[in-house]
């Protein structure tokens, strides 16, 4: 992570904050696929995760936590239930 200190602020590199997300939604899915005990392909995996993670953020006010979120809906959606 890149950061600068801005008048007494920590600011981050707004260039690195996709990165950051896209290694989050990596474990996301490394999580899944282990909790689905590798039954399902990772690639299959990592969509749904990123798929997911794409509707939350449409709406979300705060992204925190998104990639935890995206993580259990695509769970739950490759699970069927």
């Amino acid at each position: 992570m890149t950061a600068e200190r801005l008048e007494g602020h920590l600011v981050r590199d707004p260039r690195t904050l996709r990165t950051d997300v896209e290694a989050q939604l990596d474990q996301a899915a490394e999580e899944v696929s282990r909790r689905l005990g590798g039954k399902i392909d990772h690639q299959v995996v990592r969509a749904a995760v990123s798929d997911a993670y794409q509707r939350l953020a449409a709406k979300a006010k705060f992204p925190n936590f998104l990639p935890i979120l995206a993580a259990r809906s695509a769970q739950r959606s490759l699970r069927g239930t």
